[in-house]
């Protein structure tokens, strides 16, 4: 799927370089749109339990891949010939140049003299323009790609704190200068990409249940502990007998299985009603 990033002005840093001696006025523009190591905004706005937030990691845009991209730069991501203003393509005719830094990724262009190109120079010295954003995709079935981790924090009004950690992406688009993102906190995140992640995290936790359960199946079916003398001190002993205990643990299981049965079904229903193909959100 592909997504769509914001980063303001002042952490992209996207400027109008300074003039050359004996240049009158620069046409050249840098920035970056891409920034590791920085949480994004609130991913799950809906979510009455947890926040999410993204981190590209270092290394999440590789060499490879830019090698491989075609990466236009334009004006709010739009596919209009007159709103492009460079185009990176690993090749000797690129007028954009793309910079994979230890921080993110960096660009530089050299403005064509065009109509829109000459107004983005201008708005940018007035200090219109709001930042850059970038598109992207990766695999989120992939634990090489993305992968979540509970934090130790909580909200303010004592939610989860939980990271969504994008370490390889796998599709490069566009650079965007952006005028004006309208990303608003209740906006930022379509609420179907928000109940992905919401499933997401939900598989992760129930399959850290199960392995932890399995453990303590094998952990209970060692006959060394059945033929230890101290069994009858055992303060979990419940008196059970192993058909008696089988068959409450069975229960269990199946009641927890049931549970998240119910919830990946409410999910499957919040996603049918919310059907986008682009996610949009801010760093």
């Amino acid at each position: 799927m592909k997504q769509i990033r914001f980063v303001p002005i002042e952490a992209c840093n996207l400027q109008v370089r300074e003039p050359q001696e004996g240049e009158q006025e620069s046409r050249t523009i840098v920035g970056m749109p891409v920034l590791y190591n920085v949480r994004s905004v609130n991913l799950t706005p809906w979510s009455e339990d947890r926040e999410v937030y993204e981190v590209l990691e270092a290394g999440f845009i590789t060499p490879e891949l830019l090698q491989r991209s075609d990466v236009v730069l334009n004006l709010n991501h739009s596919t209009k010939v007159t709103d492009i203003l460079g185009r990176y393509r690993n090749s000797e005719r690129d007028t954009l140049s793309l910079d994979l830094l230890a921080q993110g990724m960096a660009c530089r262009c050299d403005m064509p003299h065009t109509n829109n190109a000459n107004d983005t120079l201008e708005l940018m010295r007035r200090g219109d323009i709001t930042g850059m954003s970038f598109a992207f995709s990766d695999n989120p079935h992939d634990k090489a790609s993305v992968t979540y981790e509970q934090t130790n924090e909580h909200s303010a009004d004592g939610k989860e704190i939980w990271l969504r950690h994008v370490r390889k992406a796998t599709g490069l688009y566009d650079v965007a200068i952006v005028t004006h993102p309208a990303y608003e906190q209740t906006s930022v995140v379509t609420r179907e990409f928000a109940d992905e992640i919401m499933r997401q995290i939900d598989e992760q936790i129930e399959a850290h249940k199960r392995e932890c359960g399995d453990k303590n199946d094998k952990r209970d079916d060692d006959p060394d502990d059945h033929n230890d003398p101290d069994d009858h001190n055992d303060p979990d002993d419940k008196g059970e007998t192993d058909e008696e205990r089988e068959a409450r643990e069975l229960a269990e299981r199946e009641q927890k299985e049931r549970e998240a049965v119910a919830v990946m079904r409410m999910r499957r229903n919040r996603l049918a009603l919310q059907n986008r193909d682009i996610e949009t959100f801010s760093y």
